[in-house]
């Protein structure tokens, strides 16, 4: 078992998929007992629910095929209940994933069925340690890696209450999921296409920016975060990533930048259709960063 290689285009994602990965939350969930509480649901999956389906306003989001959740390290330092996390994991059908032959403790697999197999990963923030290095969480056998800024979800958040048949039995688990609110997921979703350029990155950024409302409403939310003068630095970061990505500067128009790219071809089409795309996209992002600069000056 190699590399994880995820789809670069949105024909490579499946409902079925999608709601194997909710099926696995809500098993994963099930594994952390008591601490449930304390995960937040970030990446792919996070779409589904920050602005669900509802058609012909808001069409399906693309979808996802993995699971990633950020651990509350404040828990860790003061409970003893992750002692018996791996063997929980186990218990409910998960593995730890193979790396070059070696097995990893943040990332773990869940076969669905026979031709669906969900991974997990187990995030936390980085603090002051280096992004991208996997930190132990309960001796050798799980663990967390480490994820710049992940903190702000732990304080931004929305809840939902969803259903799904567990993986074990096929028991249908009612349960809350914790996730990033829009601000978060755009914050960590920018930093994440600033860092890796991925075109699902830029994909699943501008659907969240597209149908979770108005850009002055998407905007306000943003300036709100702002005013509690909580986690400023994440706010600056993930802003500047999106103007980086997506917006005109000395170096190019935002259409040609690489969130822009990216989005277009995570989506297909002849040319005319990518650039149409890309400029969508661009001016977007754009229309979000002048509102939310206007908001600020205009709010004392």
């Amino acid at each position: 078992m190699g590399k994880e290689v995820k789809p670069r285009t949105a024909g490579g994602y499946t409902p079925d998929v999608t709601l194997a990965c909710e099926r696995t939350l809500l098993t994963l969930l099930s594994a952390f007992g008591n601490l449930k509480d304390t995960l937040r649901l970030v990446g792919g999956l996070v779409p589904r629910y920050l602005t669900p389906e509802a058609p012909p306003e808001v069409p399906p989001h693309a979808g996802t095929s993995d699971v990633d959740v950020i651990l509350n390290l404040e828990v860790l330092a003061t409970g003893d209940e992750y002692a018996s996390l791996a063997e929980q994991l186990k218990t409910r059908g998960f593995r730890r994933w193979i790396e070059e032959g070696r097995a990893t403790s943040w990332r773990w697999r869940r076969q669905v069925d026979e031709h669906i197999e969900v991974v997990v990963e187990l995030l936390r923030d980085a603090g002051d340690e280096q992004p991208g290095k996997a930190v132990n969480v309960s001796g050798e056998q799980v663990s967390a890696l480490t994820i710049k800024h992940a903190r702000i979800v732990h304080d931004w958040y929305q809840e939902k209450v969803i259903g799904a048949a567990l993986l074990d039995d096929e028991a249908v688990s009612v349960d809350v999921v914790r996730f990033a609110d829009v601000p978060a997921f755009v914050i960590l979703k920018a930093i994440a296409l600033d860092q890796r350029q991925e075109n699902k990155d830029a994909a699943d950024l501008i659907h969240v920016l597209r149908y979770a409302g108005s850009l002055d409403e998407v905007a306000k939310v943003f300036v709100d975060r702002a005013r509690t003068g909580r986690h400023p630095e994440a706010l600056r970061d993930g802003l500047d990533a999106l103007a980086r990505r997506f917006c005109d500067d000395e170096f190019s128009d935002g259409y040609e930048k690489v969130g822009a790219v990216r989005y277009a071809r995570f989506h297909g089409g002849d040319d005319d259709e990518l650039v149409s795309a890309q400029r969508y996209a661009a001016g977007l992002v754009q229309g979000l960063l002048a509102r939310i600069s206007a908001q600020m000056e205009d709010r004392p």
